[in-house]
């Protein structure tokens, strides 16, 4: 059903079954409204934001003219039964849903926008005197409050989360702005919070202090592990704490099974199991969950090139028949190694050749591993690029993101060091050392947009990084984790 109102006359009117002649009708305040069937009502994403009025009113006529008459509603719900009429400001395909009522005879109503009813945006205030969608500001015709024009239609500004382009299309009243991760939020949300290490830039070996953390990995309970580089050791911080405890390596770097020397990356598995890439010991180290001591699970303990052995690791991850995958960023390539075995497979690049054609890599480092679809990423820090192979096929990668050469632009990475995918959209996060952010490409994307970070910009404040080297999501993908390396901590910044 449509219906039609004219504030002026104050008359209801079924647009199907009368008609007015155009001199009769205020082209300012018409309004067509779209009705549900019965049985549902009026869902608001926000419903502190968005709500307007609840009131009691004797007939859907009514409440529809009093969602009309009030300048912001643009959507409203009415029940037949128990006269309820709760008014909302939004538009229905931006703010809310519609959904099913324990009320049986609840109907919702959304104002629908036509193009012609803005033609006076940006003109004289003559244009739009007695309108309802605009209002005189600075002696031109302007939005009502709490919406943005774009460039059609005043659209309700968005809320917490949703995508924008520029600022004014995020409701400002919230102090809301377009962030640089082009969605809607407070600017606070580009802060990060330090959850491992001091915070003020300096190393320490205390257990609530870090040096040179790179490689992160997240535990079935959310427990935060991290590769301390400079203090060849692992630590394991629990949820909501920033006391670490050290679960791999010992007080001092060393060749011992019980000893790590400058540590880089690792992976945890599902029986909090920790496979650990131990660099200058030119070997993956095996800690089972409680061990004092590791086992020798890849390499020689000396650096090579032969498929016996590594040179720097920077890259490992494990699939669920406990297959290693190694990122074996000097020898170019990444190696598979089966369970028990003391020789690698190459899976990607070629032995001891930097390329940068499909089959080849250039100091590989971060992997993640898609199991669910056979797909192991790669960050190609030689090549600027983000490499996708599948699995058990050929070794020619497809590029995800980047490869377009060393840059700061939205369609470049400079020297990324490690590549996290989201389980629930498919989205790739990329800790792009080299312009000091991280970036987020979406599935398909031919260009990525800065989580956080500043483009090209060092530091050490709450939003910037000296030096991001890792990043992960935790477990529900609600919080995104970065080891910031020369500044000596790992910081969490929310998502929404």
């Amino acid at each position: 059903m449509l219906i039609w109102f004219n504030y002026h006359l104050h008359i209801f009117l079924i647009y199907i079954s009368i008609r007015i002649s155009s001199e009769d009708i205020s082209s300012g305040w018409q309004s067509f409204i779209h009705f549900s069937s019965s049985g549902f009502e009026f869902s608001p994403i926000d419903m502190e934001a968005l709500f307007l009025q609840r009131t009691t009113a004797d007939s859907l006529e009514i409440c529809s003219q009093m969602c009309h008459t009030t300048v912001l509603c643009r959507t409203f719900d009415f029940d037949i039964v128990s006269r309820r009429c709760r008014i909302f400001q939004g538009d229905l395909d931006t703010t809310g849903s519609i959904i099913s009522s324990s009320l049986s005879q609840s109907v919702v109503g959304s104002i629908e926008l036509d193009s012609t009813q803005f033609d006076s945006f940006g003109k004289s205030c003559l244009f739009c005197q007695g309108s309802r969608y605009l209002k005189c500001i600075n002696s031109t015709c302007q939005c009502q409050s709490n919406t943005y024009f774009d460039g059609s239609i005043c659209r309700s500004q968005k809320l917490l989360g949703s995508q924008c382009i520029n600022e004014t299309d995020c409701r400002t009243d919230l102090n809301y702005t377009c962030l640089p991760r082009l969605q809607c939020g407070p600017l606070s949300l580009q802060n990060g919070s330090t959850v491992a290490g001091y915070g003020n830039g300096t190393a320490g070996s205390d257990n609530n202090a870090l040096n040179k953390p790179w490689g992160l990995a997240m535990g079935i309970d959310n427990s935060l592990y991290v590769c301390e580089y400079g203090n060849s050791r692992v630590m394991r911080f629990h949820e909501g704490s920033t006391l670490g405890i050290r679960v791999a390596g010992s007080a001092s770097a060393g060749t011992g099974s019980n000893q790590l020397y400058e540590p880089s990356v690792l992976y945890v598995d599902a029986s909090s199991n920790i496979y650990v890439a131990d660099d200058i010991n030119y070997r993956v180290m095996f800690w089972a969950n409680g061990s004092l001591s590791g086992t020798k699970v890849v390499g020689t303990g000396s650096y090579g090139s032969s498929l016996n052995a590594v040179a720097d690791v920077f890259g490992i991850t494990v699939d669920s028949h406990g297959n290693i995958y190694v990122a074996d960023t000097m020898n170019h390539r990444v190696t598979k190694w089966i369970p028990g075995a003391t020789v690698g497979i190459i899976v990607a690049g070629q032995n001891g050749i930097s390329g940068s054609q499909s089959n080849q890599l250039s100091y590989p480092g971060g992997l993640f591993l898609d199991e669910i679809h056979s797909y192991l990423y790669i960050a190609d820090a030689g090549n600027n690029r983000i490499q996708r192979i599948t699995l058990g096929g050929s070794t020619n990668a497809t590029t995800v993101a980047g490869g377009n050469g060393q840059g700061s632009s939205n369609m470049q990475l400079n020297n990324p060091r490690s590549v996290y995918v989201s389980k629930t959209t498919g989205a790739i996060y990329i800790a792009d050392e080299g312009n000091y952010r991280v970036t987020k490409w979406a599935v398909g994307a031919t260009k990525g947009v800065t989580v956080v970070g500043v483009d090209g910009q060092a530091g050490s404040s709450p939003m910037l990084f000296g030096d991001p080297t890792y990043v992960i999501l935790n477990l529900n993908e609600t919080l995104l984790y970065v080891s910031d390396y020369v500044n000596h901590r790992v910081q969490s910044f929310k998502l929404i």
